[in-house]
C-alpha cells in the first residue's frame, strides 16, 4: 500500500521553521512551481523567491527568498535562505 504522507523538514540558516508530515508540498522552483506527493521520484530542486505551501494535518505557507529542496524515499528537506510563516486565508468565491 502506498504511503499517504511523507516527512518534511523546513529550515533556514537561522533556525528550524517546521517539521512534520505532509500529503503535498508546493515549492517555487526556478523553472516554475512544482508539487511533491508521496512516492515522488528522487529530486533536487533550486528554489526562487515565492510561496512554499505544505498540505498536511494543518495547511501551512511560508514566504521564502530562495534555497533548495531535496526529495528522496518519502523524505523532503527544504533549506531556505530566509523564510516566514504566513497566515493562510480562505479563498473567496
Amino acid at each position: 500500500m502506498a504511503a499517504k504522507t511523507f516527512d518534511v523538514t523546513v529550515a533556514s540558516r537561522e533556525k528550524p521553521l517546521w517539521q512534520g508530515k505532509a500529503s503535498q508540498v508546493q515549492v517555487p522552483a526556478l523553472g516554475g512551481g512544482l508539487a511533491f506527493l508521496p512516492g515522488h521520484a528522487s529530486s533536487f530542486v533550486l528554489l526562487s523567491k515565492g510561496d512554499l505551501k505544505i498540505n498536511g494535518e494543518k495547511d501551512l505557507a511560508f514566504s521564502i527568498e530562495g534555497g533548495f529542496a531535496s526529495f528522496e524515499k518519502n523524505q523532503m528537506v527544504i533549506a531556505v535562505d530566509s523564510g516566514e510563516e504566513e497566515e493562510l486565508k480562505p479563498k473567496k468565491a
